[in-house]
């Protein structure tokens, strides 16, 4: 009997063995069993006033993976608010101007990838590579500008919330290898799913699900679209038969061309079933009053766009790039 129990304690032990040391080469000793990093979400953040005339910071920062845009904007910037903290009314002492109907009325404006956030700076959260930008501006002619074409290739790289339409180039024959070379200049950019494609050939579903970018002349069906509801896209520029007029701030007639003159501008895209607003695609047009000036256009895209940066549209005129407005 004593045999027996000296046995049953000796298999016990060695099971006990074998389990400490099975326990000990799958879970090795760590002092410190969390080696890995909080996930960290980097994104620029741009201040600007007058419609991106004036540059007031640009900073790239890292923060938690479910930073919001005020969150960044008060990293890098002394930041007011008013109605309950969710209105920004004032960024490094640069506040909301708003004396009476007959005064200008001034206000912060904010873009994530170059398309007008359809959320509050609280309710965005951030991704890793978004570009936050705050404009101070006039909004007595215009409160809604839809897009801007200062943070490209923002909205066809990074999209909206996180959504990335395809995008199109879409183009009349006569800019076929302006088409061409913008396509190539956006997949050097990291852009996988772009394709530069005939107005003839683009399909409705193309049209409605994709970021487009029209190269045409004003008499371009989609061009035309776009111009005849200029006051909808808030543009500060837009055709009149053969004349291109450009409006100041307040809505006003500043220029007037009627030859040698390109346009670059932005709206969100309007055949987007949801519509104008929805955050999810942009239709930029490359226009103007001939089709030598619509090449030049098409030109500062494809190879020297520096002097795009932070605008929300331009007019180029010969050697003269005009910001508008």
């Amino acid at each position: 009997m004593l045999k027996r129990t000296h046995y049953i304690i000796a298999v016990l032990l060695l099971a006990s063995l074998l389990c400490s040391c099975s326990t000990q080469l799958s879970s090795p000793k760590n002092d410190n069993p969390t080696n890995s990093e909080p996930a960290k979400t980097k994104v620029t953040v741009v201040v600007t006033q007058d419609f991106g005339r004036e540059l007031i910071l640009e900073q790239k920062i890292e923060s938690g993976a479910d930073t919001n845009a005020m969150s960044a904007l008060q990293i890098i910037a002394d930041v007011e608010t008013k109605y309950g903290s969710g209105f920004v009314s004032s960024i490094n002492g640069v506040s909301s101007q708003y004396e009476g109907p007959s005064q200008s009325k001034k206000d912060w404006f904010f873009y994530i990838n170059g398309i007008a956030s359809n959320t509050g700076a609280r309710d965005y959260i951030l991704r890793s590579g978004d570009v936050e930008h705050w404009d101070f501006r006039d909004w007595s002619y215009h409160q809604f500008i839809p897009a801007i074409i200062g943070d490209f290739p923002q909205p066809f790289q990074s999209g909206y919330q996180n959504k990335l339409k395809p995008t199109s180039v879409v183009y009349e024959e006569a800019f076929s290898a302006e088409a061409e070379l913008l396509a190539k200049k956006l997949e050097a950019c990291g852009i996988t799913k772009v394709s530069a494609i005939s107005y003839d050939l683009l399909s409705n579903e193309a049209k409605e699900n994709s970021n487009l970018i029209i190269i045409a002349t004003p008499h371009n069906m989609l061009i035309s679209e776009l111009n005849n509801a200029h006051k909808k896209h808030g543009f500060y520029a837009y055709f009149e038969q053969n004349t291109l007029i450009l409006l100041d701030a307040e809505g006003n007639t500043s220029r007037k061309f009627v030859k040698a003159c390109g346009l670059i501008q932005a709206a969100q895209n309007p055949w987007n079933p949801k519509g104008v607003g929805s955050g999810e695609n942009v239709a930029w047009m490359i226009t103007g009053t001939d089709v030598s000036s619509i090449k030049s256009a098409a030109e500062i895209l494809i190879t020297d766009n520096d002097g795009l940066r932070r605008t929300f549209s331009v007019v180029i005129n010969g050697k003269e790039l005009i910001k508008i407005p």
